[in-house]
């Protein structure tokens, strides 16, 4: 089948992607086909009609069989099947390429990297099709077949690919590695003849310069780089549940075949920070640092009770003590509870200390979090008094936010009534790190230790919460 005949038999598919790189009459779908054929035919894989659009094209060859693209980036929103490409394309190069080949899955992590190689191991044992074709797998051998063709798992790391000459290489998360690494990927797949990699990522951030470099070059229409880009539409306003609709139909192909429920992705997208929405629900790019919360979303927060419940506290010092807050949270009606206890501005060590002694004089404290960062002389004082107390630590940072979030979201928040509170928590900034983020200051040098210290009081009852949930 030419491109044209595919382009025109797809034409009225409502997952055609918002862009993809255009029809060339001079090349075909032939191996393409076969790759679906092993997928369906060898292992029965039940493919959507957009998988087997996008593996065609992926696999674009000429009559001689050389493929059209050197380079293919797909960037969808998440849960849409994206490890099935994988795991097809990389079945294909294993059985239906040169032998003694060498193939790479790479990610940012090879935790990252490992789910594709986990999933193609599991299929490769459990499939007798499959199995002849290949040596004995396991989980840290690598998978080799027969002929000598190799799969190995690495970080994407420009360094640690020095000296590979590969015929695929498949990175995953494209959003989060830098330009260094698919450069050394480029070079080590030069010296193989009709070589392919394969980009399949969700949108990034500002910081993302290699996907941003890769999307302008494929709508540029540079030379052996295609490009399927699935994102929503830039001018609609997303507050409106009907044009979030429209979006997550753009960016999610698998809206289209069924499994992407849409009534339930809209809650799931209300339910996160807009950032998080717009680039892996929307697939599309968002600044470095966004507002953490809306006001709405805040302001409407039902006012905290009254309760003779024991507290949680945390303490938050802003760098350089230029400021400190004592903020505590407790569990009242199914909901978590919040009150600022205090703030200082420039408080003296001596004096806030003093000041925290007071309040677990005066209330019944259960445990207290502190961020070390600058309060780790007042951690240990309290570790000595045998007060139970909690380290806020760095994987904290990137998971008390959208704990809070969360439970914000779906009503579980009640706030006092106290204008410094409001004044922070309507001006502090997330800032992405890789798939996380994590709160900040805005540009403005607020300082935000009231909120931070409401938000990691909350922490520790919904911690608690959750785990009592789970005890069975």
């Amino acid at each position: 089948m030419t491109a044209t005949q595919e382009a025109y038999s797809m034409a009225d598919q409502p997952w055609i992607p918002s862009f993809y790189t255009p029809d060339d009459d001079a090349y075909n779908y032939d191996e393409g086909d076969k790759a679906i054929a092993i997928a369906e035919l060898g292992l029965n894989f039940k493919l959507d009609e957009w998988q087997k659009w996008l593996i065609r094209r992926i696999l674009q060859t000429d009559d001689e069989g050389k493929f059209r693209f050197r380079q293919y980036l797909v960037s969808v929103g998440r849960q849409n099947g994206k490890s099935s490409i994988s795991v097809i394309i990389l079945l294909y190069f294993l059985l239906a390429q040169p032998p003694q080949s060498t193939l790479m899955c790479l990610a940012s992590t090879t935790a990252q990297s490992n789910i594709v190689y986990k999933r193609l191991s599991n299929l490769i044992n459990s499939s007798s099709y499959l199995k002849k074709r290949f040596k004995p797998t396991t989980e840290t051998r690598g998978i080799t077949t027969r002929n000598g063709t190799s799969l190995q798992i690495a970080p994407a790391k420009g360094d640690s690919l020095q000296g590979y000459s590969t015929r695929l290489v498949i990175l995953d998360e494209g959003h989060l590695l830098p330009e260094s690494t698919w450069d050394a990927v480029l070079v080590g797949s030069s010296m193989v003849p009709n070589s392919l990699n394969l980009m399949i990522t969700t949108a990034g951030s500002e910081q993302s310069t290699l996907l941003k470099r890769l999307y302008s070059q494929a709508r540029l229409g540079q030379s052996g780089l295609g490009a399927c880009i699935w994102e929503a539409p830039e001018e609609l306003d997303y507050s409106d549940d009907e044009n979030l609709k429209v979006g997550l139909a753009a960016a999610n192909p698998a809206v289209h075949s069924g499994r992407m429920d849409l009534e339930k992705a809209v809650e799931e997208c209300r339910a996160v920070p807009e950032a998080e929405m717009m680039r892996y629900r929307l697939n599309r790019f968002v600044a470095a640092e966004n507002p953490f919360l809306p006001a709405s979303l805040w302001l409407n927060c039902e006012q905290s009770v009254p309760t003779k419940q024991p507290l949680k506290i945390a303490i938050d010092i802003a760098p350089g003590w230029t400021a400190a807050s004592i903020a505590c949270a407790w569990y009242e009606d199914g909901k978590v509870n919040t009150d600022l206890i205090c703030s200082l501005v420039k408080p003296r060590f001596d004096k806030f200390y003093d000041l925290i002694e007071a309040v677990f004089q005066q209330n019944n404290i259960s445990e207290v979090a502190i961020n070390t960062y600058a309060g780790n002389e007042i951690y240990t004082k309290m570790k000595e008094r045998g007060i139970k107390t909690y380290k806020i630590m760095k994987r904290d940072d990137y998971s008390a936010p959208a704990l809070f979030y969360g439970a914000l979201a779906e009503k579980r928040i009640r706030k006092p009534k106290n204008d410094l509170l409001d004044y922070q928590m309507l001006r502090v900034t997330r800032k992405e790190q890789g798939n996380d983020y994590r709160l900040v200051k805005p540009s403005n040098e607020v300082d935000i230790d009231a909120a931070m210290a409401t938000v990691y009081a909350s922490y520790l009852v919904l911690i608690e919460d959750k785990e009592t949930v789970q005890v069975f």
